[in-house]
């Protein structure tokens, strides 16, 4: 089964459970963010992040452009809390 697959599983369970206001807000706030132009310049697959520098959790400015040049490096995302 593909990762899609079990997402829109997991998507209509969800949507058969919570309750119609909060699904109307959830769908208003996700048409706001296709229609304005997010997706045209997300990334795509195979596309190349552009180079940047965050702090660790040392408080020291990292630059991937750094890591990259010794490794591989792995990047991920956390949304934290809505």
């Amino acid at each position: 089964m593909s990762l899609q697959t079990k997402l829109n599983e997991y998507k209509a369970i969800f949507e058969k459970k919570a309750p119609g206001d909060v699904l109307e807000r959830m769908h208003r706030a996700t048409d706001n963010l296709r229609n304005s132009g997010i997706l045209e310049r997300a990334l795509k697959t195979g596309d190349k992040a552009p180079y940047f520098a965050l702090e660790n959790a040392e408080n020291k400015m990292v630059r991937s452009e750094d890591i990259l040049s010794q490794r591989f490096m792995i990047l991920t995302f956390y949304r934290g809390r809505w």
